[in-house]
């Protein structure tokens, strides 16, 4: 829905904790006027931290353990961005990313968390997406018998212990502590204690750990340990990107806020959770102040942006510890007493499946829009009466300065590129000439930009050319300037490194005012050693498929607000891929016809090569690599607008199978070749595809005489 008011601020929230999924459950229930939220955040979903001992103990899913921040986002209407960051700059207000380009901001919240100390050696148990993968490793490959340590005996560290225990107790399991469960009572601790020594979990306590190498954890007194593996639960400390920016921090380099939990150097940066220090009500990192602050961040971001009163946040001295020990019952302490058993796992386990339950969003959710803007932003409010024609065009000064930031290099083929009326490039002999373009399917401007990029470029790739200049079209949506000019930067840095990646020069192109965000891209280019058309399929030879497809659909699931970020995120990698290794492979191995297979599906763009070669073909739909979540969400009835369209291809073909072939069906962005390559050479040039970073290529189908069928 096009906003009443046209975005004039940026709040950016970084990192997806348990405060921030509180936040954009506030925004889904009232809408900011003028204020474009966007979701920083290292991984597309949020790990629960109080389910992790239970995940790992096998009582919980990574779904049930996981809130998914796509649907979350979908109902705030705020923008998801997966990356990391890698510095902070907030004089400037500016949030610097890895391999992609920094992110712009008037507000900024921080709820990143903390990051263990350095270590080279073991494993750390935070971040958890990072953990995750490693214990499912060591959970599935290491021996009977293989000794696990733990080190770090307060709750964290115990109640990992019983959790892998319960999932491996074959283990032979050693917490490492100088103190056991510090700041709990000796009736706790005792208890547990006992429990530990009764599942045959040894302790090691008044010690520290020093290093972990070739399968022995040195003690600081000098023991040593046998360790297979080394799990850390120990100290942390903020993310250096935050000791290295100009915000007010503690000793450990967390940011000091105030009890609005605003910086107390930079008003206009929130925080929150462990990446937070409150001044005068220092606490433990703890996952339940975290929990506690978000209705208060979640009030205070409001009312920074609507020039409202502040609340302010009193930290609990006090609050209920719940430990499970992953046999069916669980420890609770509060106001020094403990109480243990099944009656306690149930009231954990309660509580954390209601937490998590607050954050299944339904995908009709409707917030309030409030119509109004504040005085102080009044002022960036673009004219509301917007002209066609060039008036649309975007400013000069604005332009100068995105093309300023643009890797863009020389190229020798270039005679007059970007400035001109007109583009000059050298060119030998014919030239090829494609054009396309794509109106914004996921809310990264970046990642559109590279993923419209590679999608133009492949129409150029499947006819076995090289793609030799470019030129952009962009359509920005009104917004404040500053905002639109990020925005454009951000699209073009895309599309200019992709380009480059290639050796391809962007000589010229144009950008205006829109209704939304689109680019589209002509691209010219020179015949290869030879010129493949759609129409040089043979009987007898092999259909070769070099990308799994899928991604109509789970665009189009992302698009609703269904929890598909993991999915997502897969298809967006997909998509963000080069088919450029794969034509010389193809090349080397005889192709004699091919396609990229785009917004038709699979079948559509195969059947324009049958009926272009005039033959047949006989496709195995068990061969198609499908992309991770693709099918279910066919079989859920979720479909691109075009699906149906695309379906009057299956007319074409006999179904020989019991199978669903409707996702051969589904339009795919940026999507993989389909060549044709003789039998004896097929299997061979999948080996080569598959080594040269194309693991999903696979031989799908053969070329027939007459017949098209589908088994």
């Amino acid at each position: 829905m096009k906003p009443a008011i046209p975005p004039v601020r940026d709040l950016v929230l970084v990192g997806g904790g348990h405060t921030h999924v509180q936040v954009l459950k506030s925004f889904a229930a009232v809408s900011l006027p003028g204020v474009q939220v966007t979701l920083l955040t290292r991984e597309p979903q949020s790990p629960y931290s109080g389910m992790l001992p239970g995940h790992v103990a096998g009582l919980y899913s990574r779904a049930e353990m996981h809130i998914d921040l796509l649907p979350l986002c979908r109902a705030a209407d705020a923008r998801l961005i997966v990356g990391e960051v890698t510095g902070l700059d907030p004089d400037g207000r500016w949030v610097h990313l890895k391999g992609r380009p920094s992110q712009r901001f008037d507000w900024l919240s921080l709820n990143t968390g903390a990051v263990p100390e350095a270590r080279e050696d073991g494993i750390p148990v935070k971040p958890i997406g990072r953990f995750l993968p490693q214990w499912e490793r060591v959970r599935a490959t290491q021996a009977p018998g293989a000794h696990i340590v733990i080190v770090g005996t307060g709750a964290g560290g115990i109640e990992l212990a019983f959790a892998m225990h319960a999932a491996r107790p074959d283990f032979q399991l050693t917490l490492v502590g100088r103190t056991v469960l510090p700041g709990f009572s000796d009736r706790t601790r005792t208890h547990l204690v006992q429990k530990a020594a009764a599942q045959g979990i040894r302790l090691e306590v008044g010690v520290e750990a020093d290093h972990f190498l070739a399968g022995q954890l040195q003690l600081s007194d000098g023991r040593l340990l046998p360790a297979d593996e080394v799990f850390w639960v120990t100290d942390v400390k903020a993310p250096a990107w935050l000791e290295q920016s100009t915000l007010a921090t503690d000793q450990r380099g967390f940011v000091i806020v105030g009890a609005t939990l605003q910086s107390a150097s930079h008003p206009h940066v929130f925080a929150a959770g462990d990446v937070a220090c409150l001044k005068g009500q220092e606490r433990p990192k703890s996952g339940v102040y975290a929990v506690r602050a978000g209705p208060v961040l979640s009030h205070n971001l409001q009312a920074i942006a609507t020039d409202g009163a502040m609340l302010m946040f009193k930290a609990q001295s006090t609050f209920l510890r719940l430990i499970g020990t992953a046999d069916g019952s669980a420890l609770a302490e509060k106001w020094g007493m403990t109480l243990t058993g099944r009656a306690m796992w149930k009231w954990k386990d309660y509580i954390d499946r209601r937490f998590i339950a607050m954050f299944r969003m339904p995908t009709s959710m409707q917030p309030v829009i409030q119509t109004s803007l504040p005085a102080s932003m009044q002022a960036d409010v673009p004219d509301a009466m917007r002209c066609g024609g060039c008036g649309a065009k975007l400013g000069a000064d604005l332009l100068r300065r995105v093309l300023s930031r643009l890797p863009i290099r020389h190229h020798d083929n270039v005679l007059l590129g970007i400035g001109d009326d007109a583009a000059e490039v050298k060119a030998e002999g014919s030239v090829l000439v494609t054009t396309d373009g794509l109106r914004a399917m996921i809310d990264d401007p970046y990642r559109f930009g590279r993923i419209v990029t590679h999608h133009n470029l492949n129409d150029l790739f499947a006819m076995g050319a090289t793609p030799t200049s470019a030129v952009a079209l962009v359509t920005v949506p009104l917004m404040a300037e500053s905002l639109m000019e990020s925005e454009l930067t951000a699209v073009l840095t895309g599309v200019v490194e992709v380009l480059e990646e290639h050796h391809v020069p962007l000589v010229g192109g144009h950008s205006a005012e829109g209704a939304e965000l689109f680019l589209g891209l002509t691209v010219t280019g020179r015949r290869g050693a030879v010129t493949l058309t759609k129409g040089g399929l043979k009987p007898g030879q092999k259909l070769v498929l070099t990308r799994a497809i899928g991604t109509g659909t789970i665009l189009a699931a992302a698009m609703r607000g269904l929890p598909v970020a993991a999915e997502l995120d897969f298809a967006v990698t997909s998509m963000d891929r080069s088919n450029a290794s794969c034509v010389d492979i193809l090349v080397s191995h005889g192709v004699t016809g091919m396609t990229d297979v785009t917004g038709f599906g699979l079948l559509g763009h195969l059947s324009e090569m049958l009926r272009a070669s005039g033959v047949g073909a006989v496709v195995n739909t068990g061969a198609v690599p499908i992309l991770p979540g693709a099918m279910e969400l066919i079989r859920q009835g979720v479909q691109s607008s075009l699906q149906k369209n695309n379906e009057q291809a299956l007319l074409d073909f006999t179904m020989a199978t019991e199978g669903d072939p409707r996702v051969m069906c589904d339009p795919q962005t940026s999507g993989g070749l389909l060549a044709g390559i003789s039998a004896d050479l097929a299997e061979a040039c999948v080996a080569a595809l598959k080594a040269a970073g194309h693991p999903e290529a696979a031989i799908i189908g053969e070329v027939t005489e007459t017949k098209w069928r589908i088994h």
